[in-house]
């Protein structure tokens, strides 16, 4: 996707950004020691937030290892554990915990969005009426006189408190043309006579409004963008939207003569981002009160290349970009999500996209046209994209009003914390518990299914094969008294140990307040026994579900 072909409805905001974009510099004037100024900016900002949030990768790698069903570096076995096994219920509460949402999420089958008119819709009726009855037009034109005058366009009466001038065909919406025959026998309000016919033109636009967004979120496939962002959100606590940006989409379409020629539309799309990818400043709990953002990408060398077509991207700092080489430097967490990957380096280009307040005379320095609105400001809302210590494109932020255009949701709220709390945190230490208890189990197994041989080799002929199998035969001395092979059973606790990881189970459904039998376990006992009953257990776990 292209997520900076801006425009407002999305064109207006593209031509409002026409005025601030960045000439094309030539290679000379790239030394400018002003570009440095922007870079340092951008990436000292990116650090800083880098930082912040160690410790919130430390969780992710944990919540993921819990997930994949890896051990850490951390676990450390003795010599006596044979086993490794890992009980991945983890795994389970998390697609449990992402079916539930996508459930609510897309239970009617389309995007969640709905559009409804508010109580007080402004520049729009909520409701107009006309009498059917042609006996009543003497009593319309009784009613009119206790309505205010500027309803019907008097000029000699005063406004009431939180009326406007606007005429009653001016605020039809949609309806005014298909309204028009019987617009002089409009009264706004709902009808109250047996003969009236009433129509709504603010549910009418919101519903027009609703369909058209639904359409267009359908052809930019936002329904998979949610719910890769559904999945972090369940996995990690956190959950990350982009948008909405303009792209230019490419339609099939072929003439009369056969000849191939598509159809280009400017239409909306969103994106999911990884929360991997996602720095905000560290100083926010949320996108309210954050003052920047800087997302990381991963881009080969042709999708570098095809930021060229992309408004205001520098096409000679791009080519600079390309010729200094791939710079992505894999993190630490990359390289363990790669299961240990020796190699630190990858034939990709790493790239900082950074939206957010910088201060004025930063940009003025750096010659860019600021609106004369903002003249006066001491910082301006821009979006900067950095690579191989070369500014992309520098652009005052499009949209109006202006905003970082990220989403986050977290699954659990961490009230003092950016980042929310996941299912698979939840429940790190019963996960623990129950790998333990599970190893000790099959250990115990293992050890006690095999019978243990004591041999007194003094009661046997010298060299033979002292190895066990049915039929075995075991020569021995001519008069030697006792017995010279014994068998011993060694005791079996698996029992104890399996309640152990049963009751460990019990607590990885408190601790992620997800019950087992809300994914299908099945052996409920007591009052899930009946149909009553397990929907009462359903609707309680649903209530912090």
């Amino acid at each position: 996707m292209d997520p900076d072909d801006f425009t407002t409805d999305f064109e207006t905001n593209l031509e409002s950004g026409e005025s601030s974009h960045i000439e094309d510099v030539t290679t000379e004037s790239m030394h400018d020691p002003k570009t440095g100024h922007i870079i340092n900016l951008v990436m000292d900002r990116y650090k800083r937030a880098e930082d912040a949030r160690m410790t919130d990768e430390t969780r992710w790698m944990d919540a993921y290892r819990n997930y994949r069903g890896i051990y850490n570096n951390e676990v450390q076995f003795t010599e006596t554990e044979k086993s490794r096994v890992f009980v991945k219920v983890t795994k389970t509460k998390t697609l449990a915990a992402y079916g539930q949402i996508v459930d609510v999420l897309f239970g009617s089958h389309k995007f969640p969005l709905a559009i409804d008119p508010t109580t007080l819709p402004e520049g729009v009726a909520e409701s107009v009426h006309f009498d059917a009855n042609p006996q009543a037009e003497q009593g319309i034109e009784e009613l009119k006189e206790t309505f205010t005058p500027p309803m019907f366009g008097s000029d000699d009466a005063k406004l009431q408190p939180g009326e406007t001038m606007d005429s009653l065909r001016e605020r039809l919406g949609g309806m005014a043309k298909k309204l028009e025959p019987v617009e002089d026998k409009l009264i706004e309000g709902q009808g109250t006579l047996p003969t009236s016919i009433t129509f709504n033109p603010a549910l009418v636009a919101a519903k027009k409004m609703q369909k058209k967004v639904h359409d267009q979120l359908e052809e930019s496939g936002a329904n998979k963008q949610l719910r890769l962002a559904a999945f972090e959100t369940a996995l990690f606590g956190t959950g990350i939207m982009k948008g909405p940006f303009a792209v230019n989409k490419e339609y099939p379409n072929w003439d009369e003569e056969g000849e191939y020629k598509p159809t280009i539309k400017t239409v909306p799309s969103t994106s999911h981002v990884s929360i991997w990818n996602f720095y905000p400043d560290p100083d926010a709990a949320n996108m309210d009160e954050a003052e920047y953002v800087v997302e990381r990408h991963k881009m080969s060398r042709s999708q570098v290349r095809a930021l060229k077509g992309r408004p205001f991207f520098r096409d000679n700092a791009i080519d600079k970009s390309l010729a200094m080489g791939e710079s992505y430097e894999k993190k630490w967490w990359e390289q363990a999500m790669e299961d240990d990957a020796q190699s630190g380096k990858a034939e990709r280009y790493e790239v900082h996209e950074f939206w957010g307040f910088v201060d004025r005379e930063v940009l003025e320095e750096y010659d860019v046209d600021i609106p004369k609105e903002l003249k006066d400001t001491e910082q301006v809302n821009v979006n900067i994209w950095v690579c191989n210590h070369q500014v992309l494109r520098l652009v005052m932020n499009p949209f109006k009003p202006a905003l970082i255009p990220y989403y986050a949701v977290p699954y659990e709220l961490n009230p003092y914390s950016f980042f929310g709390v996941g299912i698979a945190e939840n429940m790190d230490d019963t996960q623990t518990l129950m790998n333990g208890f599970m190893r000790m189990a099959v250990d115990n197994a293992a050890l006690s299914g095999n019978m243990l041989i004591e041999v007194d080799e003094t009661n046997l002929v010298p060299g033979q094969d002292l190895s066990v199998y049915p039929g075995k035969v075991f020569r021995r001395q001519g008069g030697a008294p006792g017995q010279a092979i014994f068998g011993t059973k060694f005791p079996n606790v698996s029992g104890e140990n399996m309640q152990m990881f049963d009751k460990a189970r019990v607590l990885a459904d408190e601790s992620t307040g997800f019950p087992s039998f809300a994914h299908g376990q099945t052996g409920v006992s007591g009052v899930g026994r009946t149909a009553s009953g397990i929907s009462m257990l359903m609707s309680a776990a649903n209530g912090s579900i």
